[in-house]
């Protein structure tokens, strides 16, 4: 899992040329309508060398897919620690997850392609796992917030935890790198509407 030191910083997360290359082309054209050869060409590498490093083009997705998660949760995990409250660590979460999402819009949207992962592929667990303890982290952060009275919830936490990470992933269907909005305002507008959403008093 990567280390990070600045949970607001903005820098795309770190990818070999292959990976770099696959998530552009994975948002372009989606999972069926990129090729390994057009993965390969866009690295400047040949086939080879990309099967090499990669059985094929879902290993290629799983890669991305996890690189993708790990940085995510670094960089909540981060934020999360320099909370006090559960309501500056939700706050500080749902900042570091929609900073994640508009620093590196074309590896964010690139989780939409999950779904072409087979249920027998050797590292979909992997991914399952880190993706489920990003759950949880907000799931008890919404728990503990609860029973200090600073969340009021109507419904199931697992529930609120859902439409929360559900609205961050949205942002990368509408957001643009080069709309009037920075990432950093972004992020701030999203942690106060969902302190908001919680009852956060």
């Amino acid at each position: 899992m990567p280390e990070l030191t600045d949970w607001r910083s903005t820098r795309p997360t770190t990818l070999s040329p292959i990976l770099v290359a696959a998530k552009k082309a994975f948002h372009q054209r989606g999972f069926h309508g990129t090729s390994t050869r057009d993965i390969a060409s866009r690295a400047g590498v040949s086939l080879p060398t990309l099967y090499y490093h990669h059985e094929n083009k879902q290993g290629i997705l799983v890669a991305v897919l996890q690189a993708g998660v790990e940085s995510s949760l670094a960089r909540v995990r981060a934020a999360v620690a320099e909370g006090h409250t559960p309501v500056e660590q939700l706050s500080n979460a749902i900042e570091a997850i929609v900073i994640h999402m508009t620093a590196d819009l074309e590896l964010a949207a690139t989780a939409g392609e999950f779904r072409y992962v087979e249920a027998d592929h050797p590292r979909r667990a992997d991914y399952v796992a880190v993706r489920s303890e990003m759950e949880d982290l907000i799931s008890d952060i919404l728990r503990r917030g609860i029973d200090a009275g600073d969340f009021h919830i109507d419904q199931d936490i697992k529930e609120t935890q859902r439409y929360l990470l559900g609205a961050c992933q949205a942002v990368t269907i509408w957001y643009r790198p080069d709309g009037a909005r920075t990432p950093a305002e972004v992020a701030r507008s999203y942690a106060a509407t969902s302190l908001r959403a919680v009852g956060a008093t």
